[in-house]
């Protein structure tokens, strides 16, 4: 019976660099989902966007019909329920929509890039998880500049994921990207150390 490609789960805390990793890796010809990008999808939906609006508030939406993501991000880091909640819904969402990604794949391996691999359970159906950490300055830095968001916003969402520690617990290789200037060669090395890891016996 013919197997598809294995699945490498690539994780890491907000700000920590994962997805320009992940960026990388699909340079050098890796197929990678960025769950988180596909989560964006579920919000397009008139089904979904009711749910939101009842759940979140009709701030959610702005007046052009965008979403309010700074309102939903201020509900979801603040209330523990909340985003068990909204995860509740968008995972099976974004499972679906990976299963049917990966049935086009022929690659050895691709990655499924998420913030949550681990919360979401999606681990388990990896061949190999990878953490990508980071010294906390330099995270707060990187979401203060991306984000455009003050130092207190950022920690605050720091502190509703989980530790680094705690993801450790999960991690086939754990990555350290203190800057974030090396992550093409970073990547390079672990397309090859994956490869060697991965191959069939």
């Amino acid at each position: 019976m013919a197997h598809g490609p294995a699945i490498v789960g690539l994780t890491g805390g907000i700000g920590s660099g994962k997805s320009a990793l992940a960026a990388a890796l699909q340079q050098l010809g890796v197929p990678v989902f960025y769950a988180d990008q596909e989560a964006k999808a579920f919000y397009l939906f008139p089904e979904h966007r009711t749910w939101i609006a009842h759940t979140f508030g009709e701030q959610s939406f702005f007046p052009n019909g965008e979403l309010n993501r700074a309102h939903i991000a201020q509900h979801i880091f603040s209330s523990k329920e909340l985003k068990a909640l909204l995860e509740a819904k968008i995972h099976p969402f974004v499972q679906g929509r990976f299963q049917a990604w990966m049935q086009q794949q022929t690659a050895p391996y691709i990655l499924r890039e998420a913030a949550i691999l681990i919360e979401s359970g999606s681990y388990t159906d990896c061949a190999a998880v990878v953490v990508v950490e980071a010294p906390l300055e330099q995270r707060i830095q990187r979401v203060m500049e991306r984000d455009a968001v003050p130092r207190e916003v950022v920690l605050q969402r720091i502190q509703a994921q989980m530790s680094d520690e705690q993801r450790s617990r999960y991690a086939t290789l754990r990555l350290q990207n203190p800057d974030g200037t090396d992550v093409q060669a970073l990547a390079k090395d672990l397309h090859q150390t994956l490869l060697e890891r991965l191959r069939p016996l």
